[in-house]
């Protein structure tokens, strides 16, 4: 009996990029447990460009489908095709893509939680996941009567862009805001350039700007002085899904025609956003009391004992500073630290997760999951993996 050839799929991503390799990794690890599939990328440059496919005979294709000529040679393939990218708002090709819009409010909570009044987005112009994260990034703001300043350039994409577009516009609009203030950027090469654009015009990160990005791409927040702080966009579900999606299209078998949105992971705070932007020090010190002590089970009345002030007097300053009650400040910290630990130590069960958070058990740490989520600790986890 002849032996059936493995079926030969392209990867038209750019492999070299850190959230990209954990996009592969996850459309590897299914691959190899649910089919006998080969993969076709450039062994240079480690990007094999979807219109290096022009011509190519193969059995399928996942990609990033940028720009138009992208999209008219992945339409030239006799296969089925499965689109990563969130350059366009819609897509010719079935899509897997994170969940931009609260990606933003996530950056939004980070730094609400560290008392910032005054916010800036560093974005794309005609970019749609950038669109995306300043839309739930403002939309978050907006929700609690606060303003943001945008600052949205062009696109760097030709290799022979010169290496100082852009930086006098946004070291010029650095300085129409009055720190303390903080910084959401559209990825994590944009985060690095307000953190050396801040550096240039005098400004201190994180005291007088917090800067927060997104992807988690290690080489570039790593680089940075001091670290950047980035939100996870939960590549490795996202390459999952992406293969089993293709599997699906490749079998003939049914599939939805709505585009799968993948929830994002955590949260990997760094330096860049390691401050507190309050003034008065009897707050500071419920915030820091909160911080250093969320992980034992600690309530509201904790935080009013250990501190000179009334609890009415605290519930109206976290109020008015931090845009939540200090119930809520509590509920934030716990359930932030729970999802680091989950993803760090993916084996760890719930319940020692609930006790090391300082939940009364897992019935709570699942609610609070639940309502910030819509999953469990459980299935946050599997989602992780």
């Amino acid at each position: 009996m002849k032996r059936r050839q493995p079926l030969e799929i392209a990867l038209a991503i750019n492999v070299g990029v850190t959230h990209l390799e954990r996009v592969v990794r996850g459309i590897r690890n299914y691959a190899e447990r649910h089919t006998d599939w080969r993969f076709l990328i450039n062994p240079e440059t480690h990007y094999l460009s979807p219109t290096a496919l022009e011509g190519w005979n193969g059995d399928g294709a996942i990609a990033l489908a940028n720009n138009p000529e992208d999209i008219r040679v992945l339409k030239s393939l006799n296969c089925p095709v499965v689109n990563l990218s969130g350059a366009f708002p819609d897509s010719d090709f079935l899509r897997i893509r994170p969940d931009y819009d609260r990606i933003g409010r996530m950056a939004a909570w980070h730094l609400l939680d560290r008392g910032y009044r005054r916010f800036g987005f560093y974005g794309i112009t005609n970019v749609w996941y950038s669109e995306g994260y300043e839309a739930g990034f403002r939309q978050e703001l907006s929700a609690r009567g606060l303003d943001c300043s945008v600052l949205n350039v062009a696109a760097a994409l030709g290799s022979n862009t010169r290496w100082d577009i852009g930086q006098g516009e946004l070291e010029l609009w650095l300085g129409t805001i009055t720190p303390p203030f903080a910084v959401m950027a559209a990825h994590d090469p944009r985060a690095a350039m307000v953190i050396r654009a801040c550096e240039r015009v005098g400004l201190r990160v994180p005291e007088d700007v917090a800067v927060i990005g997104v992807n988690n791409d290690t080489v570039a927040c790593e680089s940075c002085h001091p670290p950047l702080s980035s939100i996870e966009r939960n590549d490795h579900e996202i390459g999952e899904e992406a293969a089993r999606l293709l599997n699906r299209l490749i079998q003939g078998k049914e599939v939805s025609t709505e585009e799968k949105i993948v929830a994002p992971g955590a949260v990997q705070d760094r330096q860049s956003t390691d401050s507190l932007a309050v003034d008065h020090p009897d707050l500071l010190k419920a915030i820091e009391y909160s911080r250093e002590h969320f992980r034992e089970p600690i309530g509201v009345a904790n935080i009013v004992e250990a501190n000179p002030r009334s609890r009415r007097w605290l519930e109206d300053a976290f109020v008015e500073n931090l845009g939540c009650t200090p119930r809520n400040f509590l509920f934030r910290l716990r359930i932030r630290e729970a999802q680091k630990l989950l993803t760090d130590m993916p084996d760890m069960q719930p319940g020692e997760v609930a006790v090391q958070c300082g939940y009364s058990g897992t019935r709570q740490l699942n609610a609070h999951f639940r309502s910030e989520l819509g999953m469990t600790a459980k299935e946050f986890t599997k989602a992780e993996l």
